[in-house]
C-alpha cells in the first residue's frame, strides 16, 4: 500500500513538472519560476554532489534553468520521465562545467546532502539502484564513480587509478551490463559506449 502510494505520488510530480515544461515551451516564465520552486533543491543536490564545490553547483544550477529554457521543446516523454530529463540536464551542465575548470582532474571530494523525504523521489528506485551500485566489486563502483561524478575518460581513469585502459574498459562494461540488466534501464545494445570514453 505504502509502496503504492509513493508510485501515485512521482507519477503526480512527473505529472506537474511535464505541464510546467509544456508551458516553458510556449515562452511561460512564470512556468519556469515555478519549475525552479519545485525541483532546484533536488537539482543543486545532483550537481553539488559532482562538482563538490557550492559557488560552482550554484552558478551551474542557473546554467541548468537557462538550458530548461531554451531546451524544453526538445523534451521527449517517450523518452524519460520530466524528473528523469531534468536530472540528465543537471548532470550534463554539472560535466561541462568539469571539463571547464582547470583543477577539474582531481576527483572531487565527497559531499553528503542531507534530503529529507519530502524531496527523495522514487525511494524504493532509489534504494534498489544504491544495492546494485553495492554490489559491483570497488573497482567496478571506482571507475563508474570516476567517469559518471568527476566526467574521466577510460584513458583519464587509467592513468588516475593506474591500471591498463583495456582493464578500465572491460571492468566498465561488465559494470553496466549487469546494471542495465538488473535495472531493465535502457534498451540492449551492441557496443554500448563506455561511460566518459570521449
Amino acid at each position: 500500500m505504502e509502496q503504492e502510494s509513493g508510485s501515485i505520488g512521482q507519477a503526480s510530480v512527473n505529472s506537474e513538472i511535464d505541464l510546467l515544461l509544456k508551458r516553458i515551451a510556449r515562452g511561460d516564465r512564470v512556468a519556469l519560476m515555478n519549475l525552479y520552486d519545485r525541483t532546484s533543491r533536488l537539482l543543486f543536490g545532483i550537481v553539488l554532489k559532482i562538482l563538490g564545490d557550492t559557488a560552482a553547483a550554484e552558478e551551474t544550477l542557473l546554467e541548468v534553468f537557462t538550458q530548461v529554457w531554451k531546451q524544453s521543446g526538445s523534451y521527449d516523454p517517450g523518452l524519460y520521465t520530466p524528473l528523469e530529463w531534468l536530472a540528465a540536464v543537471a548532470h550534463d551542465q554539472a560535466i561541462v562545467r568539469l571539463h571547464w575548470s582547470k583543477h577539474d582532474k582531481r576527483k572531487p571530494p565527497t559531499v553528503e546532502i542531507p534530503v529529507d523525504s519530502s524531496t527523495t523521489v522514487a525511494p524504493q528506485p532509489q534504494q534498489n539502484a544504491r544495492s546494485l551500485v553495492a554490489s559491483l566489486s570497488p573497482i567496478q563502483r571506482e571507475i563508474l564513480n570516476l567517469a559518471y561524478y568527476s566526467g574521466l575518460n577510460c584513458g583519464e581513469i587509467a592513468a588516475q587509478i593506474g591500471k591498463p585502459i583495456g582493464a578500465i574498459k572491460t571492468h566498465a562494461r561488465l559494470a553496466l551490463t549487469k546494471m542495465e540488466s538488473a535495472l531493465d534501464f535502457a534498451p540492449k545494445h551492441q557496443n554500448k559506449p563506455i561511460p566518459g570514453d570521449l
